[in-house]
Order: structure tokens, then sequence, then C-alpha cells
């Protein structure tokens, strides 16, 4: 009985010691996966999210600024790489430019928020805003001598300026 034993638990080992040379991976049940796949695909999403997001508040912050910058040398631009921008392939992005306003519209592919920009004459000064949200947006309100987010939407800024800022 005790050799039988011996030599189950050394065949097993040895099972054991093969699979690791070979390096199989040993699966957990089926049961153990399934529940740690949701947290992980969460966590995905959330990572995903946050990248678009840097991804929108840079090039939004780059375009008001670039835009109030084109203002003051004669009008708004409707090319976006004479303001040094390029578009990630994973957004869509639509300009409009009048006399009066240069707009930017953001729509990431695999994320359902969307991000606009504006910049518009108020007194003769251009004034710019970036904003977030989800749906169709309204107009952009002048709030004061700023320019604000359309209702429901939420202004955005670029990390990177906020950090320069504070670290000045």
């Amino acid at each position: 009985m005790q050799r039988t034993a011996r030599l189950l638990l050394i065949v097993l080992l040895g099972l054991l010691g093969c699979a690791g040379l070979l390096r199989l991976s040993l699966m957990p049940p089926l049961v153990a996966r399934t529940s740690g796949d949701g947290t992980l695909s969460e966590l995905e999403a959330q990572e995903s999210l946050q990248e678009v997001r840097q991804q929108a508040a840079s090039l939004m912050s780059r375009f008001v600024g670039g835009e109030i910058t084109r203002h003051y040398w004669g009008g708004f631009t409707p090319y976006l790489d004479v303001l040094g921008l390029e578009v990630p392939l994973t957004m869509e992005s639509e300009l409009n430019i009048s006399p009066e306003k240069a707009s930017l519209a953001l729509r990431p592919r695999r994320v359902a928020e969307r991000y606009l920009a504006e910049v518009q004459l108020v007194d003769n000064m251009p004034r710019g805003v970036a904003c977030r949200g989800q749906g169709k947006a309204g107009p952009f309100q002048l709030q004061g001598r700023r320019l604000g987010c359309p209702g429901g939407w939420i202004a955005i800024t670029d990390p990177l300026v906020r950090a320069n800022s504070e670290s000045h």
C-alpha cells in the first residue's frame, strides 16, 4: 500500500515537473477563472477610457491654444497640421471654421464619450474651452468673460499643462 502511494506521488510530481519544464500553463478550474476575467475586463475598460481622455485633453488644449494664437496672426485656420495636431486613427474628427469661431469635435471609436473644443470671438477677443460629455451638445455659453461648456458637459484641461504650471 505504501509502495503504491509513493509510486503515485512520484508519478504526479514527475508530471508536474515535466509540465513546468515544457511551460504548460496549468489553469485553475473554469469557475475560478470567470470571476477574475470580469474584473480584468472592467480594469481594461477603465484604462482605455483614461487613455482616451488624456489623448483628447491634450489635443483639445493644443487646439484651443493654437487657434487663439492663429487668430492673432490673421484668423482661424481650417488645417489641424498647421496647429501641429494629428488626430489618432482611433478617433473621428470634425473641424468647423467660420470668421467668428473655430470648433473641433472628437469621437473615439471605442468609448461613448465625445470631446468638443471651441474658440469664439467675444468683443474681438478669442475665448476658448474644451469639454467632454455624451450625446448632442447644446451651444457653448459665455460666463462672464469666459467661454463655458454646453449644459451637462464638463470642462477638461490637459493634465500635462497643469503639471507643468504646478512645477514652476
